[in-house]
């Protein structure tokens, strides 16, 4: 999970919260609103599509991972909904840019421990 954030979800999350704040920098409630909800639908399944496949790629399962997509994707998204959107909100109305990535990395914490019970099935 280290290798998979330091590679992937750090350097990603700071090219996409820069993008979400050039394409809406008014913090408007429907900015931050509309920020949460993309980042729920496009960034939400493309980490855990990564964060399966670089698991299953470590434990030598990357035949098995069709079927974990199969098996947990959808389920992992939704339950990852009632945590994340409740953080992202916090991440775009308070935190600043700058920090962004360091806080939501700080939710991913506990966001791992998550995820590492659902890939451990």
């Amino acid at each position: 999970m280290t290798s998979y954030g330091f590679l992937f979800y750090g350097p990603g999350s700071y090219l996409w919260y820069q993008y979400l704040d050039r394409s809406m920098p008014k913090q408007t409630i429907q900015n931050i609103m509309l920020k949460v909800l993309l980042n729920q639908i496009v960034l939400g399944p493309c980490v855990i599509a990564v964060v399966f496949a670089w698991n299953n790629l470590w434990q030598g399962k990357l035949s098995q991972l069709p079927d974990k997509y199969q098996k947990d994707a959808l389920s992992t998204l939704l339950f990852g909904f009632r945590f994340w959107i409740p953080v992202s909100a916090i991440n775009f109305w308070v935190i600043p840019l700058q920090a962004r990535v360091a806080f939501m990395s700080l939710g991913s914490i506990f966001w791992n421990f998550c995820l590492s019970t659902t890939m451990s099935k």
